[in-house]
């Protein structure tokens, strides 16, 4: 058995199984869970039905959970006064939005035609507590958002008792004005200093600059094509990770907390943040499995650092690195 079989035959994971929820799950759910989704219950929001095959059907995602749950409507921050939301789709699925796009000033990026709007609709529309309350689930473990302009919204919808609890969470914010009201990089990183969690990743993603007509003009058709894929980029938005924190010896991390803590920063790679949440769940509950859990995250760590360890002599000695 391995350690993180072991992990999850604890008591207060077989009771309670780790609560995954994708939303805006376009294509399938989250590559980054396939090692613990037969421990896992996923759950999958998607409202555009282009994108939902994966999910909706007895595919991967279904077998590979210990519990699949597809919701089909869309995740609101609100839901006053109906139960129907107007959502644009787009030319892209993966830019369709509760949101209208602001085509006024995205003419300025070479990818614009992603967010021409092909037709609106009404879908059904439920916050993310009503959902997973409805599905008999009391929280959850890791949030992936992925809404065009509303992930902050979202995540802050949830009572503070369930943010308070949630152990990893992943946004996709914006840093141009692609969507009506939308919730920007800036934005979440000032609301997020209020909340109980660190940034562990950070990656920008780029397009380049520029009005596609103007540069078709200039460049021809032909060259046009390839501009999104071979020009220099702008950033564009952002994937966005926050960890929960710890919180001290007799802190509000319970034992099965720090447990899935764990397993969710050795997963990530951030084996310095692992080792301290074993640290902290051997000296507050002790045994097993926080000694063996404590024992892996000194070996990963020395590991990761023996393996960067030429990469910093080379640069030591002056060359590029």
């Amino acid at each position: 058995m391995t350690l993180l079989d072991r992990i999850f035959q604890t008591p207060e994971l077989r009771a309670a199984p780790p609560v995954l929820v994708d939303v805006g799950a376009a294509g399938g759910a989250a590559p980054i869970w396939r090692t613990i989704a037969k421990y896992s219950i996923g759950v999958g929001f998607e409202p555009d039905a282009r994108d939902a095959g994966k999910l909706n059907g007895a595919g991967g995602a279904m077998r590979a959970f210990k519990r699949w749950i597809y919701c089909e409507g869309l995740v609101a921050p609100h839901v006053d006064g109906g139960t129907q939301k107007k959502f644009y789709l787009t030319r892209s699925p993966h830019c369709s939005s509760l949101l209208k796009p602001r085509h006024d000033l995205l003419q300025d990026w070479t990818f614009a035609d992603f967010f021409t709007v092909e037709r609106t609709g009404t879908v059904p529309a439920v916050t993310l507590h009503a959902a997973l309350a409805a599905s008999g689930l009391a929280g959850v473990d890791w949030l992936k958002c992925d809404t065009q302009g509303l992930d902050l919204s979202i995540f802050t919808s949830l009572p503070e008792d369930w943010r308070r609890r949630t152990l990893a969470v992943d946004f996709e914010p914006g840093f141009i004005d692609a969507y009506e009201g939308e919730d920007k990089f800036w934005r979440t990183l000032q609301v997020m200093e209020a909340e109980p969690f660190w940034i562990c990743g950070l990656q920008v993603g780029s397009y380049p600059r520029g009005n596609r007509a103007a540069l078709t003009e200039a460049l021809g058709e032909k060259n046009a094509r390839w501009l999104h894929r071979l020009a220099a980029g702008a950033p564009v938005y952002a994937n966005l990770r926050y960890l929960r924190k710890l919180d001290g010896a007799g802190g509000g991390l319970d034992r099965r907390a720090l447990l899935l803590g764990w397993v969710f920063a050795d997963l990530l790679g951030q084996h310095t943040h692992a080792l301290l949440v074993a640290r902290e769940g051997a000296s507050r509950f002790g045994g097993d499995p926080f000694d063996d859990m404590l024992r892996a995250s000194r070996r990963r760590l020395r590991w990761a650092m023996a393996r960067r360890l030429p990469a910093w002599i080379w640069r030591r000695l002056g060359f590029p690195g």
